[in-house]
């Protein structure tokens, strides 16, 4: 039963948190997994699962993965869930340390001859430990200003300073001159050097029990003792989804139906928040935002740079204030106002927050990740829309670079060289920078010696596909350290190499932090030329890959390394052309080619495990996870459970439909063989414009490829059944590639708009939309087509990746060799069964459009004979496989499918007679 009430009863014990509840938004209290938590409405089945389910993860600092259909509430559950788990963990952590605390208290008490033996020695340092921990801007690793007692409440509880770090208690001034044997001083010590007073104590304990501690005392202590640094950690949780519209979304959540309020912050980039016109008119040019940036911050030409703590300290983000829950589109706009950096307000914010948002991309990559000053260590790591995880984790772990990057990095490292110049027996730039003229010397060779191989004419190529050529290695005959031992990259060449960078970035620094300093004393600051951030995170990222390939290395045999030679885009597209960089070496003529160095990551455990071995426990969840097969073995992490939900929608609300044959008998079967096949696509046609008759309103249609999608609409264009179709239909074709973003928002709109009602009424329209569009496609992923926007989603074959793509041979070959659980430890799912996962997890991804809440109602086609058999039908989304029905023939496929839409319909018709009498009375 709900506790009525709670948030009300709550707010008081919560407000010694920086987690509090707000009594405005309505709430009811559910005990879960030993845990309250403020719900806004009562939970659906589901919902109560998955909050169960994650709530024990945490609790017991393991892994989980959840899978809920899309429109079960999930986003919801998940911020609930680790909301309230963390107030309760934070709870009981104070408890813990209070009773330490005590325990210490007693000690100190009862065994003052013990304390001077262990502490009175000390006393010149624990003087200067006590000087440092007094001081403000010198925060105590061992304490966390949230798990102190609770200090009695401000006066004005609405301070501006919530971002900032919480200063240390100063101790008092008459205790440091106190004789080392005071008591009260030997006890500030003890509490202080509470780690190392808790082992005192259990050690003392292993020959004779000290005087005021009981076996209960000793048993608590050397619990805090096993949670080490945890016990006196606030643990962060870091919520990852897709994209930035979908981190909106769940931002809108949390502020909008949950009473939990707490320090938020988004991470986001300086593309998408910096208001500096210059940098604005520098990436509409194509040039780097990130570089801009900087100039104008070491030019000390940013003003919104100079004033970003206006928006950290602004009254609207404080506790209880308009923007405490924020989003970055709210920080950009407060920036605006103020002329403030919502990019460094945001970082600065980051770092004190308790709920950090951003995308997932930020925590898998490792040098986002350190540029963003993520920090994993005992933190909650939640990933949303985590069904390209598996991808996401390898594209991250690896690397490319073209021959014009490596040329324009080392032609920056001459620019450098080349422009410096002996002043008091200093080099220095034409700027007045002091040059490391050895160390750029070393990275320029660097450039030059892998800018060169890439553009030899004597290269071969064993892959080739269309205008592109593949050469990979390891080969049977030249492993990778082989490559790398010709191109003089040797281990100890690499170490000179690291070196070399280490001291530039460190000198960097060192200058910025310079420049920072003299302007804060109002002295000028000099002039620095560096290497552009694009060029330094080259560099850094090569040195990344080269360690994992290194002989010797745990991840060796985990990479591929590549050379591409494919034609130079620029060649065709005039506007590519233009964006070219400013730095080029030689003529400004457009190679023919593009050649490209490559390290291809083929296991996602290189980038994963790393993140598992930091955090408390990672959560994984998705509405489209199945199969989940692969997640364990390929990411390398160990899942101590995993959920798949069922739908909060009744069963009789939506069809699944399974058809092996078209309206004139033809097997719909899209394997390459047949696709070409003009019964076939006549069939396809027919059975496609059937359903557009029938169906009401929105309806999407999802092909394998762009490729078979345009033979069948090329097809159908000369039967006639595209004409047919959009007799019932206006047609939509998502564009290839999905176009840029404002040509597929445009499309989407349009599509919206002919369906968009005049009126409230349920009624369908005379005449809908239907968007053709392909697995993996935008269309496909994260967009809600609710309702009336989609009420059939029709699926046609299944979505095998390219199977002569390089990447996809390299990844089935490398599955194969690690598949035999007698010859490796980390045994993977074989080549063809992670292949079989790749199709299906895409198809789960597409049903996914449809459906979106408990009161939704649609159908789901399978135009594809292989889904009549249990074996695929099995590795659907459980919500979908639990209740597919198998039909052989079309026709009676067509007949259950218009009886489902009459009576839908007819239900609607009557919800909507109910609305308008409602309406009318108490209109009367």
């Amino acid at each position: 039963m709900p506790e009525k009430n709670p948030v009300a009863a709550n707010l008081a014990s919560a407000a010694t948190d920086g987690l509090w509840l707000d009594p405005s938004v309505p709430a009811n209290s559910y005990y879960i997994g030993g845990v309250q938590v403020h719900f806004p409405f009562k939970p659906y089945p589901s919902q109560l699962a998955m909050m169960n389910h994650m709530i024990r993860a945490l609790n017991g600092s393991q892994n989980t993965m959840i899978e809920s259909p899309t429109g079960s509430g999930k986003s919801l559950a998940l911020l609930c869930a680790s909301l309230a788990w963390r107030q309760s963990f934070m709870a009981k952590r104070r408890q813990l340390l209070a009773n330490v605390n005590q325990i210490i208290s007693r000690f100190c008490r009862d065994n003052h001859q013990l304390l001077v033996a262990k502490f009175a020695g000390d006393i010149d340092a624990d003087d200067a430990e006590l000087e440092h921990v007094s001081a403000p801007d010198k925060p105590s690793k061992s304490r966390d200003p949230e798990l102190a007692e609770p200090a009695p409440p401000k006066d004005n509880d609405d301070d501006d300073d919530d971002f900032m770090p919480t200063a240390k208690s100063k101790v008092p001034e008459e205790t440091k001159n106190k004789p080392n044997h005071d008591p009260a001083y030997l006890q500030q010590m003890a509490l202080i050097r509470r780690a190392e007073t808790v082992d005192y104590i259990i050690d003392l304990a292993r020959t004779r029990m000290p005087d005021g501690v009981s076996l209960d005392d000793l048993s608590v202590l050397s619990g805090f003792k096993d949670q080490g640094e945890e016990a006196s950690h606030a643990p962060r949780i870091y919520f990852g989804t897709r994209t930035h519209k979908q981190v909106s979304q769940l931002i809108d959540e949390l502020r909008r139906k949950t009473p939990y309020r707490l320090r938020t912050a988004v991470l986001g980039s300086r593309a998408q928040t910096c208001i500096h016109g210059r940098a604005k008119k520098a990436a509409a040019s194509g040039e780097s935002v990130d570089d801009m940036c900087r100039t104008l911050r070491e030019d000390d030409n940013c003003g919104p740079f100079r004033a970003y703590r206006k928006i950290i300290g602004h009254k609207k983000l404080a506790r209880r204030g308009e923007l405490e829950i924020w989003d970055l589109e709210d920080l950009v706009t407060l920036g605006r106002k103020n002329m403030a950096c919502p990019y460094f307000a945001s970082r600065d914010m980051a770092g004190t927050a308790e709920l950090v948002f951003c995308p997932y991309n930020y925590i898998l990559d490792p040098a986002v990740r350190k540029a963003a000053g993520i920090n994993l260590d005992h933190n909650v790591v939640i990933l949303d829309e985590a069904h390209n995880i598996e991808n996401a984790a390898r594209d991250a772990g690896s690397f490319e670079v073209t021959d014009s990057q490596l040329s324009v990095l080392a032609f920056e490292c001459a620019k450098l060289i080349g422009d410096q110049h002996v002043h008091d027996g200093e080099l220095l730039t034409t700027g007045g920078g002091v040059i490391l003229l050895e160390e750029h010397r070393v990275l320029r060779t660097f450039a030059e010696t892998l800018s060169n191989w890439l553009q030899r004419d004597s290269n071969t190529y064993e892959y080739r596909d269309f205008e592109t050529e593949t050469s990979v290695w390891p080969k049977p005959d030249c492993p990778v350290s082989l490559v790398l031992q010709r191109l003089a990259l040797t281990p100890e060449v690499v170490a000179r190499i690291k070196s070399a960078f280490s001291k530039i970035d460190e000198q960097n620094s060192s200058a910025r932090s310079q420049a920072s300093q003299n302007k804060s004393m109002g002295l000028p600051a000099e002039e620095q030329q560096q290497l552009s951030a694009g060029a330094l995170r080259i560099v850094e990222s090569l040195l990344r890959v080269l360690d994992h390939v290194a002989n010797g290395s745990k991840y060796a045999s985990d990479f591929r390394m590549a050379i591409i030679r494919s034609p130079n885009p620029e060649l065709r597209d005039q506007a590519a052309a233009k964006k070219r960089k400013r730095y080029s070496v030689g003529p400004q003529q457009i190679p023919p080619f593009v050649n490209t160095l490559a390290f291809w990551c083929m296991n996602p455990g290189v980038v994963f495990n790393e993140i598992a071995q930091q955090s408390r426990s990672i959560v994984l969840t998705s509405g489209t996870l199945s199969p989940l097969d692969s997640y364990a073995s390929e990411l390398q992490v160990d899942f101590a459970s995993t959920l798949e939900a069922n739908h909060v929608i009744d069963p009789a609300r939506f069809l699944a439909l399974s058809i092996e044959c078209g309206p004139s008998g033809s097997p719909l079967e899209a394997k390459y063989r047949t696709t070409d096949q003009l019964s076939f696509q006549d069939d396809m046609g027919e059975a496609i414009a059937s359903i557009a008759a029938r169906c009401p309103d929105g309806m999407l249609v999802f092909a394998p490829s762009y490729a078979l999608l345009n033979k069948l609409l090329a097809r159908w264009e000369v039967t006639g059944h595209l004409a047919e179709i959009n007799v019932h239909k206006e047609v939509f074709i998502e564009p290839q590639g999905g176009g840029s973003k404002d040509q597929f928002d445009k499309l989407l709109a349009a599509y919206r708009d002919h369906l968009q009602r005049s009126s409230d009424t349920l009624q369908p329209l005379q005449r809908g939309a239907l968007m053709f569009a392909v697995y993996r496609g935008k269309v496909s992923e994260g967009i809600d087509f609710s309702d009336y926007y989609c009420r059939t989603v029709v699926n046609i074959g299944i979505p095998y990746p390219a199977f002569k793509d390089v990447k996809v041979v390299l990844k089935r070959e490398y599955n194969d060799a690690y598949s035999n659980p007698s010859v490796h430890e980390r045994v993977l799912l074989n080549g063809s069964k992670w292949y079989d996962i790749q199709a299906f997890r895409a198809i789960n991804q597409a049903l996914g459009r449809c459906l979106r809440h408990k009161n939704d109602w649609g159908a789901i086609i399978m135009l594809e004979a292989r889904f009549t058999h249990p074996r695929n039908i099995n590795r659907l989304s459980k919500w979908v496989r639990s209740h597919m029905r198998v039909f052989h023939g079309f026709n009676a496929a067509r007949q259950q499918l218009e009886s489902f839409y009459n009576e839908r319909i007819q239900d609607d018709a009557a919800l909507g007679t109910l609305i308008d009498d409602a309406v009318i009375t108490l209109e009367e």
